[in-house]
């Protein structure tokens, strides 16, 4: 069993989180594995981030939105079927976490998309797959790092460039301070693999007029229909440069977001690997196999 060690460093550009902008009322079938994650740190300060549940307990987000400057959030208000932040939606199930994990890769050199990845442990079950519309784990395709039975086989490039996909999550749509979206909002997306010095990178591009992704996005998953079913790709990392984004004047980040047309995506091909390194340590990985056979396996829907 390899074993993970939590690594704590200092990145003053991991501070800003990601929203959709010119984004619609997202489509509550497109979002049953959704969850909003509002994590509270030491000092006080609070954001507002995406994140998608992948086992019964085990929600996943981005690592830059529950861990800044050398410290974890205390706490972690995660909420699966939420549409509304402001308000109490019928279903929507509420759990306060205090037990978080990010891979020692985020903190190695620069920080990479496919790292940017963070485990957000709840306190119980959750309540999934009653029905067809209820609140659900995502489809998880298997991947080098884990195989699953019920689940789509690893998704080609080919494949995911010439897929609908889409995004969704909270975030800011106005230049103020802490102007989220109080509504879950969706984009249509392109995704795109491209080469960028030595590496590839996952990308996506709005397709349906000027949207974009932007502060308040972070974590948020990025789905695609695989083989005809709703099937989780990855989740929102950052949109153009952190070095960048960090010199920006906040009053104006709605331009800044506008001119980047692609978000960095933490790609589940890779990204899984660090997910199950942690989840083996915690020894939690069986909670994987569990929630794909529990929502998707034989005679489910």
């Amino acid at each position: 069993m390899k074993v993970l060690f939590l690594f704590l460093f200092f990145s003053p550009f991991f501070q800003v989180v990601f929203a959709i902008i010119d984004g619609f009322r997202a489509n509550s079938l497109d979002t049953l594995s959704l969850v909003s994650v509002i994590p509270r740190f030491p000092d006080g300060y609070t954001n507002v981030c995406g994140g998608v549940l992948i086992a019964p307990s085990i929600a996943m987000t981005a690592a830059h939105c529950v861990f800044l400057n050398n410290e974890f959030a205390i706490t972690a208000k995660v909420t699966l079927g939420d549409v509304s932040l402001s308000e109490e939606d019928d279903g929507e199930q509420e759990f306060r976490s205090h037990a978080m994990a990010i891979s020692k890769k985020f903190g190695s050199g620069i920080p990479e998309a496919n790292d940017d990845v963070a485990i957000v442990f709840l306190p119980k079950r959750t309540n999934v797959c009653e029905s067809p519309v209820s609140s659900q784990i995502a489809r998880l395709p298997t991947t080098v790092s884990i195989n699953f039975k019920e689940t789509p086989k690893i998704p080609s490039n080919f494949q995911l460039e010439n897929s609908i996909c889409w995004i969704a999550g909270w975030g800011k749509t106005e230049n103020k301070t802490a102007s989220h979206s109080d509504s879950v909002l969706q984009m249509m997306v392109k995704l795109v693999v491209r080469r960028i010095g030595n590496k590839k990178y996952l990308m996506a591009k709005g397709i349906v007029g000027s949207s974009r992704a932007c502060m308040g996005d972070s974590g948020s998953p990025v789905y695609c229909f695989i083989d005809g079913r709703r099937t989780l790709i990855g989740t929102v990392a950052h949109i153009g440069s952190f070095v960048k984004m960090s010199q920006h004047d906040p009053s104006n980040h709605l331009q800044f977001c506008r001119d980047f047309e692609y978000a960095f995506i933490s790609d589940w091909r890779e990204s899984s690997a660090r997910i199950v390194e942690i989840l083996e340590n915690y020894g939690e990985l069986y909670q994987l196999e569990e929630g794909q056979t529990l929502c998707f396996g034989s005679g489910n829907f």
